[in-house]
């Protein structure tokens, strides 16, 4: 018989879209599993909708509980679970009916720790489809999978970021490596499921990139990660110390430092300028996130070396050019809405 999968759900107000989510579950090539629902608290009609599955298919586990975040939900769900491979759905977003078949194909024929597919983004507003940009593939153990996390998982030129995803979701890791990996991200609002990826894929022997697209990563407004305010800079800041504490043999420096770089200049760009049209918080936020004793650590030890635009903008906040920054990235924005 084929080993049972755990199916790991952490659920909390999205009652338009699990439903979507739970169906493409059942409709899985991959016959032995078990999915473990967690109401974390919902208000909305999500508890019920789980409860409603639970009696259609035994396979689902439903449990209730009081709104905790997401990193406890999921450890919640894995105490509650009895696979010998855990992979990991949101509950807002659906999958491939092979998305537990070919996940669990290089676990049980090749001896792979953790296996990572590739995944669509879905729009909602837009009702389409996209690509998400290409990751490596491939297998990797021993000295090639210390380079690849040395050099390809933060960063690499050619998928101009991430070597592989780096959220929990498009995963299936070995039973054993799992609980260590989700106690790193508790207590944080964002970046908890990246932190727990880094702690996995460091303790792991044997890892494969599979090319297929077998995750639908749904998009839509007022989801958690849209929002924004001066808490999301902690939890990034929080997130790169937990890298850099977990990096023991500090194998990951250099792609540490890219990978810092990028989700700051990203976080700025496509969460701050949407949501702070006011010059002076725009100005405040940029300093405290500078200020951070991490920030500073950062701008004093390192360069980036990642083109000329992204030098210039890096150049500017190391040297806390804030308000020259904040002129030239607004009238960059205005020239684009203007056009």
């Amino acid at each position: 018989m084929s080993p049972l999968v755990s199916i790991i759900v952490p659920v909390y107000n999205v009652e338009p879209y699990l439903r979507a989510c739970l169906d493409s579950i059942l409709a899985q090539t991959y016959q032995n599993w078990e999915a473990v629902l967690v109401d974390d608290g919902s208000k909305d009609q999500s508890g019920t909708i789980c409860d409603e599955y639970a009696r259609r298919d035994p396979r689902f586990i439903v449990v209730h509980k009081q709104n905790e975040g997401v990193a406890k939900a999921r450890i919640t769900a894995f105490e509650h679970s009895k696979g010998a491979y855990i992979t990991f759905i949101d509950s807002d977003d659906y999958v491939s009916s092979e998305y537990i078949e070919k996940l669990s194909k290089p676990i049980i024929e090749d001896g792979a720790d953790m296996v990572s597919c590739n995944y669509f983004d879905y729009k909602v507003d837009e009702e389409k489809i996209y690509s998400n940009k290409k990751t490596l593939e491939g297998h990797f153990e021993g000295e090639q999978l210390q380079n690849f996390i040395a050099h390809k998982y933060f960063y690499d030129k050619k998928c101009r970021g991430f070597g592989m995803t780096n959220f929990l979701c498009t995963k299936m890791v070995r039973r054993e490596f799992v609980e260590v990996g989700l106690m790193h991200g508790v207590n944080m609002w964002f970046g908890e499921d990246q932190t727990a990826m880094f702690a996995m894929l460091y303790k792991i022997s044997c890892l494969c990139l599979i090319p297929d697209r077998l995750y639908y990563y749904v998009h839509y407004k007022g989801q958690a990660t849209q929002k924004y305010d001066f808490s999301l800079w902690k939890s990034l800041i929080t997130m790169f110390e937990t890298y850099r504490q977990l990096d023991t043999k500090s194998i990951a420096t250099d792609g540490l430092r890219k990978r810092t770089w990028l989700y700051v200049d990203r976080t700025i760009s496509s969460k701050m300028v949407p949501m702070i049209d006011n010059k002076a918080t725009f100005v405040s936020h940029l300093r405290m996130m500078r200020e951070s004793p991490y920030m500073r650590k950062f701008f004093k030890l390192y360069g980036i070396g990642l083109g000329a635009r992204a030098n210039i903008k890096y150049w500017l906040l190391k040297l806390k050019l804030f308000r020259v920054y904040t002129f030239l990235l607004f009238a960059k924005n205005n020239r684009r809405t203007t056009l």
